[in-house]
């Protein structure tokens, strides 16, 4: 099975199966507010609070029941630095594929200095075509952003 694997000290969140990195990307974190341990994707959904253009941007995937998530960004200027509130930011392209690769449930272990600082992405993405359900504008989300 797929794991996530998201490096605190070195920006980066990886898709693993086993002991193979298929991806590893730059994120931007929120230092010490993004929490060390183990969590599992426990929501996904297409454009978070029914717009393109929050603050989660196109895709969100909630962790354990938190106020946690892995989403998109606007300010690309964050990816690489400690500038949120303890969410993992993601470029759209980026989240996308990830959103794309990894199901519901998925294991996203956060650590310190376990992941190489090279970035592996590779030219052609990862992508589904979207099935109904995956967007809920019934539901507003509150992210810690």
């Amino acid at each position: 099975p797929l794991q996530v694997i998201i490096d605190r000290k070195r920006h980066r969140l990886a898709v693993v199966s086993g002991t193979v990195m298929l991806r590893n990307y730059a994120v931007g974190l929120g230092g010490v507010k993004t929490p060390l341990g183990d969590f599992h994707i426990n929501d996904k959904v297409v454009n978070p609070n029914g717009t393109t253009k929050g603050p989660y941007w196109t895709r969100g995937m909630q962790l354990s029941d938190t106020l946690y998530a892995i989403h998109g960004t606007l300010d690309v200027d964050s990816i690489g630095a400690n500038e949120s509130e303890g969410c993992i930011r993601m470029l759209k392209e980026d989240v996308e594929e990830l959103f794309d690769l990894v199901p519901m449930g998925t294991v996203v272990k956060i650590r310190e200095g376990v992941l190489p600082e090279s970035l592996w992405t590779p030219k052609e993405r990862f992508k589904l075509k979207h099935a109904q359900g995956q967007t809920n504008p019934g539901k507003v989300y509150h992210w810690l952003d």
